[in-house]
C-alpha cells in the first residue's frame, strides 16, 4: 500500500523554496547594484558565496575609514605580497574597516588578479570599494624616479619626459626657471635666480596624475625637511653664509667628487681660495656656463679647453671671483654638509688621483700640485 505524501507539507516546502530563491536574487541583484557584476573568471558558486558576504558587509564597505588624518597615504604592494597581505595593510592604515570584506570584494569582482607590485597614492575620503579598484588598477600605479646627485635642471627634465606624467619637461624648467615669489621666500632664493640647487637628490614615489606645481612642491618640501635641520642651520650660522651661499658652494663641491669622505676637505680648499682672493677655478662652473654640449651629448663638458676658459659668464669661476651667482647642480646632503662644517687644512689645490678611483691628492702649494700629475 502506497502512503500518501502530505500536501501542505509540499507547499509549504515550495514557499519556504520560493522565497529562499527570491531571497538570494535579491541579495544577488542587489551586491551587483552596489559592487558591480563579478569577475568573468569567478564561478557562479564563489559569486554567489561572494554575494551574500558583501551584501551583509555593505555598511562597512560603503563607510569611509578615519584614515591616518593626511590628506593622502601611500600604500606599498611588495612584489612576494598575498592578497590576504594587502587587504590586512590597508586595514591596519585605517583606510579600510574589514580586511577580509575588502579582500572578499577583490575574489568576487576578479581584480584580486590584476594587482601589480609598486606604490599607490590613495587620498582620503574614499569607501573600500573605492580604494580597492584603485589599488588594483595598475594605471594608477605611483610613478617612481630617482633624481641624482649632480644634475642640472635640465637632467632633471629629461628624466620627467620618460614618466608620462600630465606636464612636459618644458612646463618643468618654465617654472624652475622663474618660480613664484612664494617659493623664492620660502626657500630665501635671491631675486631673479632659479630652483637650481633645491630639487633634492634622492628616491620619489608620486601619483601619476600629480600637477607640476604638487610635483615641485613636493620636492621642495623633501629638500626642507631633510636639509633645514637644527644642525644644519647652527653650522650654516657658525659658516657665515647665507643658505644660498651654501648651496652654491655645495653644488659646486657635488660636481668634484662624488666621494662623500673628502667633501669636507674640497670645501676646505675652496673656503682657503676665498679668504686669501684667490679665485675658486674650478671646472664644473666652466661646465655649467658652457651647457649642453651636443657633440658628446652632455651637459657637462669634459675635457675643457683653454678657449671654453674663457667663456665670459658669471659662473665662469676662472675670470670672476667669489662663488658664483647661484648652484651649479642639485647637491647632496653630504655636500651640503661639507660646505657648511668644512674640514680645516692649509690646503689650495687638489688633483685627480691616477689609480682611476675619482678620488683626490690634495696640496699645499702649487709645485706640489703639479707633482701629483699623471705621466
Amino acid at each position: 500500500m502506497t502512503k500518501k505524501r502530505n500536501p501542505t507539507f509540499l507547499i509549504l516546502f515550495l514557499l519556504l523554496a520560493m522565497v529562499f530563491a527570491t531571497a538570494l536574487v535579491s541579495v544577488n541583484y542587489m551586491t551587483r547594484a552596489i559592487y558591480g557584476f563579478p569577475g568573468k573568471s569567478v564561478s557562479p558558486i564563489s559569486a554567489l558565496k561572494h554575494s551574500i558576504m558583501l551584501y551583509q558587509g555593505r555598511e562597512e564597505m560603503l563607510a569611509v575609514a578615519p584614515g591616518s588624518g593626511l590628506r593622502e597615504e601611500k600604500v606599498t604592494v611588495e612584489p612576494d605580497q598575498s592578497i590576504q597581505q594587502l587587504c590586512l595593510n590597508l586595514e591596519q592604515k585605517n583606510l579600510v574597516a574589514s580586511a577580509s570584506l575588502t579582500c572578499t570584494y577583490l575574489s568576487y569582482s576578479g581584480k584580486d588578479r590584476n594587482i601589480q607590485p609598486g606604490n599607490y597614492t590613495v587620498p582620503m575620503g574614499l569607501n573600500a570599494i573605492k580604494i580597492a579598484n584603485l589599488v588594483s588598477d595598475v594605471t594608477r600605479r605611483d610613478k617612481q624616479f630617482v633624481i641624482y646627485a649632480g644634475w642640472r635642471m635640465e637632467e632633471i627634465a629629461t628624466m620627467i619626459d620618460g614618466l608620462g606624467l600630465s606636464f612636459s619637461s618644458a612646463n618643468f624648467l618654465t617654472l624652475a626657471t622663474a618660480p613664484p615669489d612664494t617659493y623664492r621666500e620660502q626657500l630665501q632664493i635671491p631675486p631673479l635666480l632659479t630652483l637650481e640647487g633645491y630639487f633634492f637628490p634622492g628616491k620619489y614615489s608620486m601619483k601619476p596624475d600629480i600637477s607640476l606645481e604638487d610635483f615641485v612642491v613636493e620636492i621642495l618640501t623633501r629638500f626642507r625637511t631633510s636639509v633645514i635641520t637644527e644642525e644644519f642651520q647652527r653650522d650654516l650660522a657658525s659658516s657665515g653664509l647665507t643658505l644660498h651661499e651654501a648651496i652654491t658652494m655645495a653644488s659646486i663641491i657635488q660636481r668634484e667628487t662624488l666621494a662623500e669622505e673628502e667633501m669636507a676637505t674640497i670645501a676646505s680648499v675652496f673656503y682657503n681660495r676665498l679668504a686669501i682672493g684667490m679665485r675658486l677655478e674650478t671646472d664644473p662652473t666652466v661646465q655649467y656656463a658652457l651647457g649642453y654640449d651636443a657633440q658628446a651629448n652632455t651637459w657637462w663638458k669634459s675635457p675643457l679647453t683653454y678657449s671654453d676658459l674663457e667663456v665670459n659668464s658669471p659662473y665662469n669661476t676662472y675670470r670672476y671671483p667669489g662663488l658664483p651667482p647661484g648652484p651649479i647642480s642639485n647637491p647632496s646632503l653630504a655636500a651640503l654638509s661639507a660646505a657648511v662644517a668644512p674640514a680645516e687644512t692649509d690646503y689650495l689645490f687638489f688633483r685627480a688621483k691616477c689609480d682611476g678611483r675619482m678620488t683626490h691628492n690634495f696640496s699645499k702649494t702649487y709645485e706640489e700640485h703639479l707633482d701629483f700629475g699623471c705621466d
